[in-house]
């Protein structure tokens, strides 16, 4: 009886733990202004956009942040944790189509947005096993 249920309580061990993919993407950069200076120990706001299919294609997800840099203009925000404008991040379909990532700051803290890029999103390769 005890082997039933060392058996039974494994697979509900096994079924509970099931491996999910987190729902943020680490982002890391540099902060400089239009000039190539540093921004150091500035608070900023930043704006992220995935899209799909193209680098103009349809808005899937936007979100925002705001973060302070550091004294070297580094900052590190996990996209997917900001304060969502459009969409959620849960119900992007990864699967299908392209995704291309948009980085908007502003150098102010404000909202007002200046075009960093647009990115294909690539699979990292513990993704794709």
């Amino acid at each position: 009886m005890k082997f039933i249920y060392s058996i039974f309580l494994s697979l509900l061990i096994i079924s509970a733990a099931h491996a999910q993919a987190p729902l943020g993407i680490p982002y890391q950069a540099a902060a400089r202004t239009s000039s190539g200076a540093v921004l150091a120990s500035t608070p900023i706001s930043l704006r992220f956009t995935i899209r799909d299919s193209t680098a103009t294609g349809v808005i899937k997800y936007r979100e925002t942040h705001g973060v302070t840099t550091t004294d070297q203009g580094v900052f590190a925000v996990n996209i997917g944790e900001g304060t969502p404008v459009s969409g959620t991040f849960a119900s992007i379909n990864w699967s299908t189509n392209a995704k291309y990532m948009q980085v908007e700051m502003d150098p102010a803290g404000g909202g007002s947005y200046s075009d960093i890029g647009t990115q294909q999103m690539m699979s990292v390769p513990y993704a794709l096993c």
